[in-house]
């Protein structure tokens, strides 16, 4: 489990213990907690939440670019599905060998990837968030209002989302819990570029009680991270 202590939005939160982080009006406020298990096959980090719905990516074709939809998940936007790591393009998050999703496409690997859920809201979401960086912005909508906004910099440990690809403090697993209702969800970039894994959502009730939050960390024991500089 990733031990290591975050501010966030003036709040300190530990992996595996609730931190609330409100924004200007309560639609804004939700739960966070970072921490996840293994995945198999070498997939990286996955959600411990029970009842969500995880998108791999793995059944899909690479590179998969423009508008697709997966699992009954809209995608639209300039992002795409890949496999591997392309130097000043987009790297894979830590361990994960499987396919991932980048925000940013060809040419400039910058931009924007929308997912638009079907069926009803969600308010819990989750994702393997690779080599965080703080110009990667996660939004969340309820048709055209948004609800919720997140940078690498409020996730990455002491806010040091410097694209480091080989370390947990910049690649672990996102839960938040208790978000407004949302059916859709924007990832981009402004630089190369937004890269995640295992995306989760649904309706989940309750937020796991502290003792099930500690098993949300129990998969990254023996999971080995390979240091690999950041691509210029």
């Amino acid at each position: 489990m990733n031990t290591k202590i975050t501010r966030i939005r003036g709040l300190l939160a530990t992996a595996g213990v609730l931190a609330l982080l409100a924004g200007a009006t309560p639609a804004s406020a939700y739960i966070l907690t970072v921490g996840g298990v293994a995945a198999p096959s070498g997939g990286g980090l996955t959600t411990g939440v029970a009842g969500a719905t995880v998108l791999t990516f793995d059944s899909l074709t690479t590179p998969m670019t423009g508008s697709f939809t997966y699992d009954g998940v809209a995608f639209s936007g300039g992002g795409e599905v890949v496999l591997g790591s392309t130097s000043g393009q987009f790297a894979s998050p830590a361990g994960d060998t499987t396919n991932y999703l980048v925000a940013g496409g060809p040419p400039s690997h910058t931009g924007s990837e929308t997912l638009t859920i079907s069926g009803p809201s969600s308010n819990y979401f989750g994702l393997y968030w690779g080599s965080m960086d703080s110009y990667n912005t996660l939004t969340f909508l309820d048709g055209s209002t948004v609800v919720a906004t997140i940078t690498g910099g409020d996730v990455a440990a002491g806010g040091n989302a410097n694209g480091n690809q080989s370390l947990l403090g910049t690649n672990n697993y996102v839960n938040l819990f208790d978000l407004p209702n949302y059916d859709k969800v924007v990832l981009s970039s402004t630089n190369p570029n937004f890269e995640v894994d295992n995306v989760a959502f649904g309706a989940v009730s309750t937020v796991p009680e502290p003792g099930t939050l500690a098993l949300l960390g129990a998969g990254l024991i023996g999971l080995g991270f390979i240091r690999r500089r950041r691509a210029l």
